[in-house]
This record gives C-alpha cells, sequence and structure tokens, in this order.
C-alpha cells in the first residue's frame, strides 16, 4: 500500500539538509501509536534474511510548492507532498489512522497539518516501465583493504550497483514467502545523468543517488520495489521511486508529477 500525504502550514518551514531522519521518527512513532505491537515489531525487530534486516517501509523525502537552500538547512514553502509505502498493510493502516485522528504532525519540532492523505492506486508492472527516484538510491559492496573491511557506495553506473539492488530485493521477498525463482529476472537501464549527495543516516554518511530508470522483469518484483524500496536503508528514507510513464492494456499511462 502506498499513501500519498499533503502537509500544509501557514508559512515557509525551516528543516535541517538531513531531515529524512526526522520523518523516519515521526513515521515510527505514528504507527505504534495505533498499532503498538505493529511499530514495536518493525522498529525493533523487523525481518533477517542471510545478516540482513528489512523492516518493509520506504518513504520519500518531502516535494513542497519551493524550497532554497541556507547555510544551516532549508526553507520549504507550503504545500509539502510526502510519499510513504510498505507491502504491510497494517502500517500503512497504522499511519493514515493516527494522522487522521491527531490531524497535525510534529517534524523535528515543526507542526505540520495533514491536509490530505490518499491511498494510490497500485500501477500495472509490464512491459518497460520509465521510474524515478523520489528519494536517494543507495547500494554498497565490502572491500579489503589493509586486512580490513571497508564499505563502498557503488555507482549507477556500475553492474555491480543493480546486482547489489536486485540482491536486497530478492531477499526481501524471501522474508515475505513470495514465491519468486531465478529465473524471474529484473533488468533495470539508467536514463540520462544521476545526481549524488551525502547523507548522514544513523550517525554513518551514506551515499545516494536519484535519477530516471527503466525498470522490466517479474512482477512480483517490481510490485514488491515499489511498496517496499530498492537498495539500502529504505525505512530510513531512501529507495522510493515513482513510476513516470507505463505502457499496459489502454496503451501508455503517465505517472503523477511531483
Amino acid at each position: 500500500m502506498r499513501l500519498h500525504v499533503i502537509f500544509s502550514s501557514d508559512g515557509p518551514i525551516k528543516l535541517p539538509w538531513n531531515y529524512l531522519h526526522l520523518l523516519h521518527g515521526y513515521l515510527y512513532a505514528a504507527i505504534t501509536r495505533t498499532y503498538p505491537d505493529v511499530g514495536v515489531f518493525l522498529h525493533e525487530q523487523g525481518f533477517v534474511v542471510e545478516d540482513h534486516k528489512y523492516k518493509m517501509l520506504v518513504f520519500s523525502r518531502l516535494f513542497p510548492k519551493k524550497a532554497a537552500g541556507i547555510d544551516d538547512g532549508l526553507i520549504l514553502q507550503p504545500p509539502f507532498h510526502w510519499w510513504v509505502s510498505s507491502p504491510l498493510s497494517p502500517a500503512m493502516e497504522a499511519l493514515a489512522a493516527t494522522m487522521l485522528k491527531e490531524g497535525t504532525a510534529l517534524i523535528g519540532g515543526v507542526e505540520l497539518r495533514i491536509k490530505k492523505i490518499e491511498a494510490e492506486p497500485v500501477p500495472e508492472f509490464t512491459g518497460r516501465v520509465l521510474c524515478e527516484m523520489i528519494s536517494p538510491l543507495i547500494a554498497s559492496t565490502g572491500i579489503v583493504r589493509n586486512r580490513k573491511l571497508h564499505k563502498r557506495f557503488l555507482l549507477p553506473s556500475e553492474p555491480d550497483f543493480w546486482r547489489v539492488v536486485e540482491d536486497h530485493l530478492r531477499r526481501k521477498a524471501v522474508a515475505l514467502g513470495l514465491s519468486v525463482v531465478h529465473t524471474d529476472e529484473m533488468k533495470f537501464e539508467v536514463i540520462g545523468n544521476w545526481k549524488s549527495r551525502l547523507f548522514e543516516a544513523q550517525g554513518t554518511w551514506v551515499r545516494g543517488y536519484e535519477g530516471s530508470f527503466i525498470i522490466m522483469g517479474a512482477e512480483k518484483l517490481f510490485a514488491l520495489a515499489y511498496e517496499a524500496g530498492l537498495g539500502e536503508r529504505n525505512s530510513q528514507g531512501f529507495g522510493m521511486f515513482r513510476v513516470v510513464e507505463q505502457k499496459g492494456k489502454e496503451g501508455t499511462k503517465q505517472g503523477k508529477k511531483c
């Protein structure tokens, strides 16, 4: 299930450059206030596969009417669009229930009014589908240097980047008990130039990328990627994408503009 939330405020708001952790904190707290068991499970346990932990939650960055950077953060003009998604319906139901009940959201000390919440229709996952990241995509690998294991963040132009992305996606499928076989391939094609940026996530600096790509392959995996995110650190606000253009039975369909 994917929710589209529209926040409003009386005027511009200020948030730090690395505000994703503020959205992360609000998300878990909001889920827990309505369904405590679901919130605690996702925050403290999640799904573990091959020493990888997945929370099966992903969310976008905020999309304001206008944004301007200043020395110590961002000035954002309302309204603010936010997308949150999960293959676990109870988590999204809890979030929506909390928002509707409370009517406001406190993001890092900034109170936002909840203007609208809607569950978005599921797109078709067939053929060549043009997509766009709406939160940074992370893929990394370990390399040995001076007898120590170090993390290296991969570039979208490297084949290993998309191999790592697919590996994470397949592990998520295993965690949820989806019947996916090795012949269910996924193919990714980078479109244009991607933007790179460093982010601080839970005390660690990570490098994420945003851009457009074409995805093709198994519908089950595509649908899971759409709901649970691509790559790493999804529950911290990384790896969410939107469908820009899809080809279904009725021809080409356009996705919503951010």
